[in-house]
């Protein structure tokens, strides 16, 4: 695999310039194109990596750089190969939280939204290892400790962004709903909105109705995340929906947004919720995020059309 100068120094972490004195002094090996443009093997860059002791994402991925940079470029086009989808599982399965870690970041080098590494690479391998524990491939605990890995990563990806938000009060309630345990798609909604600038109220799982309204309260929040999955019927979650709704939005104006994999079944209930109009829907993280943009500034989540 043949990479540009500029993608050498993206994967060393360094800058253009510098692979190119590298390449000029012989220290790294290149061809040329007929236009005079630096062509360099990944194999030759992950040797120089190991010696020089730099690209520390690359090094961590090293023995599966091909796999991983080639699956990068294509998500970039918005395509998830096999091999690096069976990559990540493989980590998962065996508790390699630091590849994948090391996977995500050198995504977002290349410009790959969080969102659309949420949506498609691990949206690909949560339902690959659903998939197999449905045909009887994976057992109870394999299922499981994919699950816990990837909320390694997810908390490791929390902390970094904390580190970089300066304290403020809460603008999002953020859980799941009463009886549901599976967490991982409010964690990723609660990195997505904390890397858009957002101090988020994180609930955590299996979160009564009324303690959804209780800091909303505290905080005058214009927005409840509300997360469920298939786990929990249509009815549930739109029954856990009409109960924070029973509080007055003129007290303190507020939206509820509900994603997860239960959130396609509910929509289709939306004609009994009790003010359908303060409530949306969402299959995906970029489909959140792409409704947010317009009002991640104070004041104007609930000014936002939800059509």
């Amino acid at each position: 695999m043949l990479l540009s100068s500029r993608q050498t120094a993206i994967l060393l972490d360094t800058h253009e310039s510098s692979v190119k004195r590298w390449c000029n002094a012989g220290e790294l090996t290149c061809s040329t194109t007929e236009g005079g443009h630096r062509r360099i093997a990944l194999s030759d860059v992950v040797g120089f990596a190991k010696v020089q002791g730099v690209g520390r994402d690359l090094l961590l991925v090293a023995e599966e750089a091909e796999t991983v940079v080639s699956g990068v470029m294509a998500l970039r086009r918005g395509r998830v190969l096999a091999p690096i989808r069976d990559q990540v599982a493989q980590w998962l399965l065996d508790a390699s939280s630091v590849q994948v870690t090391a996977l995500f970041r050198i995504a977002r080098s290349f410009e790959v939204p969080l969102s659309g590494l949420y949506d498609r690479l691990i949206g690909d391998v949560l339902r690959s290892v659903g998939d197999s524990w449905a045909q009887g491939a994976f057992s109870v605990g394999e299922e499981h400790r994919v699950s816990e890995s990837l909320l390694d990563v997810l908390y490791g990806i929390q902390a970094s962004l904390d580190a970089q938000l300066s304290p403020r009060t809460p603008r999002v309630i953020l859980g799941t709903m009463r009886g549901e345990e599976h967490v991982t798609g409010a964690m990723m909604i609660r990195t997505l909105l904390t890397e858009a600038g957002q101090t988020v109220c994180y609930l955590g799982r299996d979160v009564p109705s009324e303690d959804f309204l209780m800091f909303q309260r505290k905080h005058a929040a214009p927005l409840i995340c509300l997360s469920a999955t298939l786990s929990r019927s249509p009815e549930d979650i739109v029954e856990a929906v009409n109960q924070i709704l029973e509080r007055p939005s003129t007290e303190a104006p507020f939206r509820v947004a509900v994603g997860g994999s239960g959130a396609a079944a509910a929509r289709m209930l939306k004609g009994r919720l009790s003010h359908p109009d303060r409530v949306r829907f969402f299959d995906s993280a970029s489909e959140f995020i792409l409704w947010g943009e317009p009002f991640i500034q104070p004041q104007s989540l609930v000014e936002h059309e939800s059509h």
